[in-house]
């Protein structure tokens, strides 16, 4: 099985699948499930992986066209509400997956609209001018370090959401934080830092560049995002970070085949962000034909050596289940860059 066919087969897979966990987990939101356990772990709130629980549903909804599968996302989506009001920017994540999406996809949405607008009025209001963006904020258990670190994880969402969903304040903001991410988290050789701790008065403390492969790959969804919403003066530092992925991540090996060795579990989810963001670059930017094949190469190895095709299961999120514990998981942040893949393909 080949192409089109196989991707159709896999994304029919995964629908089967959200029903599976949609049946465990009640109204409750799934975070993960270790890939040894049969349960999943849940929240009554959702944390910052609950709007991808509901971005799942409306990405659904939109290939279906199914009024059923409207109603689940739109219920899902409602259940995000309480969140308006953590102090982290990883309500980004929560409500641009969750609900701005929804209005998207499904124009006469107002439900989800009128969230999505809520949210980046009050992700807006926690903007730091002194820092020139937002740090990543004390709640969802980032504590008072939060308040000083600038982080790259979230960038594309609050790009889109602000813009989106917010004025003209908000819109300069978000270009603003931008500028400030180019500034302390990008090198010149299209590398990314993940985080840096910036205090009024100095130059921050930064950490190494290009180390941490899911770090690169939400640089390269921002850097995809900056290039849609503001344009050609981010095409280049978007190529290069997309360069840097590839020479280092990216090759025809990655992702290692199963085998008997003990090697440590690659993150597969990150190789689903990036293929996301070089599906979105190819578009905006012509004859950058080499992003699509990438991207293309990138899903076919995670089909081979996943059961995504056979189970809708993809585990393949390397994540901290405890303090000094991180393992593969499966959760709906992977699964939706997935599905994005294997439809946009």
């Amino acid at each position: 099985m080949q192409g089109n066919n196989l991707h159709e087969v896999a994304t029919r897979a995964i629908f089967k699948r959200m029903d599976e966990i949609a049946a465990q987990c009640g109204d409750r939101f799934p975070l993960f499930r270790r890939s040894a356990d049969g349960l999943w772990t849940l929240s009554t709130r959702g944390s910052w992986l609950g709007g991808f629980w509901a971005g799942l549903w409306w990405r659904r909804a939109a290939y279906t066209g199914s009024a059923d599968d409207h109603a689940v996302a739109e219920a899902w989506s409602g259940r995000l509400a309480p969140l308006l009001c953590e102090p982290s920017i990883n309500r980004s994540f929560v409500f641009w997956y969750g609900t701005a999406i929804g209005h998207e996809k499904h124009g006469k949405d107002q439900a989800s609209q009128q969230l999505a607008n809520q949210a980046a009025l009050a992700i807006s209001e926690s903007f730091n001018p002194v820092l020139g963006g937002w740090m990543s904020g004390s709640g969802l258990g980032a504590g008072e370090l939060g308040t000083r670190a600038l982080n790259v994880d979230a960038l594309a969402p609050t790009l889109a959401l602000l813009h989106g969903h917010g004025g003209q304040k908000e819109t300069a903001r978000a270009r603003q934080h931008l500028q400030t991410c180019l500034h302390y988290l990008a090198t010149e050789h299209g590398a990314w830092r993940t985080n840096a701790v910036l205090d009024a008065g100095d130059g921050g403390k930064q950490e190494a560049a290009g180390a941490w492969p899911r770090g690169q790959a939400w640089a390269m969804l921002g850097m995809a995002e900056a290039v849609r919403l503001f344009g050609e003066a981010y095409r280049h530092p978007a190529l290069q970070a997309c360069a840097y992925w590839t020479e280092r991540w990216g090759g025809a090996s990655q992702p290692a085949e199963r085998s008997g060795l003990q090697r440590p579990p690659q993150d597969l989810s990150a190789h689903v962000i990036s293929a996301t963001a070089m599906l979105n670059l190819s578009r905006l930017i012509p004859g950058q034909h080499w992003l699509y094949h990438q991207a293309h190469m990138q899903i076919s190895a995670v089909l081979d050596v996943t059961d995504v095709v056979e189970t809708g299961q993809f585990v393949g999120h390397l994540y901290h289940v405890g303090p000094d514990d991180e393992q593969l998981v499966e959760s709906a942040c992977a699964t939706f860059f997935l599905l994005e893949n294997l439809i946009n393909l």
